[in-house]
């Protein structure tokens, strides 16, 4: 009974405040990808994929069926805590091992992937890009500090950004925002700017998946995508799309053309394992 009053209670707030989309699965995923964390365009065609911290350093292919092609091993690499990928238009991927649950993590790092002739090859070898924050200075901080995990990566205008999730105690719904640049080096990163995402917790207002393309940043969390307009190298909150239920959506991705496909884990209360895509609302004609 307490399940189903929680269940009521999530889905409620999940439909408040929020425009809806239309969302249609398109297909279920492998077992393989059961875990799935990753999502992002090789190209229009292509979806690249890959799970949650703790499995294979192994990237896998859709076509836009969600059916599975094909599957590279990343040699000298570890998924420790992969949360997020995204490429850059110029031929690379990046692998954000980016997972901090316990905000104790001093190895963070993103892997670049050269993606050239990467269908036809069974293992690629990745260049490390390690950071830490220069805002965290214990290991892990209080918990009213617990902001250094993070599930979101993006590239935008050569170079990458990283929006935290909040793991604080109280809850105070703060996502920090670090950019970073694409060679392969050691960087120190210093807070950008923050967001205020929402004070409801977990379930509702944790950034779990983030993309940018055409000077729009979409956010994703397990009820709703939240989307930014950027100018001038601003964010300024534009609309939010709500996903109508709350499932373990973990990845995300936007094409060329700005249609949103979108996966969730399997979990044993909510289902999922599934690839979506989602439409923006229509505006309403004044």
């Amino acid at each position: 009974m307490r399940i189903k009053i929680l269940l009521f209670i999530l889905l409620f707030h999940g439909i408040h405040a929020t425009s809806f989309g239309q969302k249609k699965k398109i297909a279920k995923l492998r077992e393989n990808l059961k875990e799935i964390s990753g999502l992002a365009f090789l190209n229009d065609t292509v979806l690249i994929a890959h799970n949650d911290g703790g499995n294979d350093a192994t990237l896998y292919f859709l076509n836009l069926k969600g059916e599975q092609f094909h599957s590279v091993k990343v040699e000298n690499a570890k998924n420790k805590d992969w949360e997020d990928i995204t490429v850059d238009g110029k031929g690379n991927l990046y692998i954000g091992d980016i997972g901090n649950n316990g905000n104790n993590r001093e190895n963070l790092c993103i892997y670049k992937i050269n993606t050239f002739g990467i269908l036809k090859k069974e293992s690629v070898s990745a260049e490390k890009i390690n950071f830490r924050y220069s805002e965290q200075k214990d290991f892990p901080p209080d918990v009213k500090k617990l902001h250094f995990d993070a599930e979101a990566l993006a590239y935008y205008n050569d170079s990458l950004y990283i929006f935290t999730k909040c793991r604080t105690e109280p809850f105070d719904g703060k996502s920090f925002c670090y950019s970073l640049p694409t060679k392969p080096e050691r960087y120190k990163l210093s807070k950008d700017f923050e967001l205020n995402i929402g004070k409801e917790g977990w379930w509702k207002d944790c950034i779990t998946a983030a993309e940018i393309k055409n000077n729009k940043c979409y956010l994703l969390t397990y009820n709703r995508i939240i989307i930014y307009t950027i100018l001038k190298g601003k964010f300024t909150f534009s609309h939010s799309i709500s996903l109508e239920s709350i499932s373990q959506y973990e990845a995300m991705a936007v094409n060329s053309k700005g249609v949103i496909f979108i996966a969730d884990e399997q979990n044993k209360l909510l289902g999922g394992g599934n690839l979506y895509t989602v439409t923006e609302p229509k505006k309403k004609k004044k």
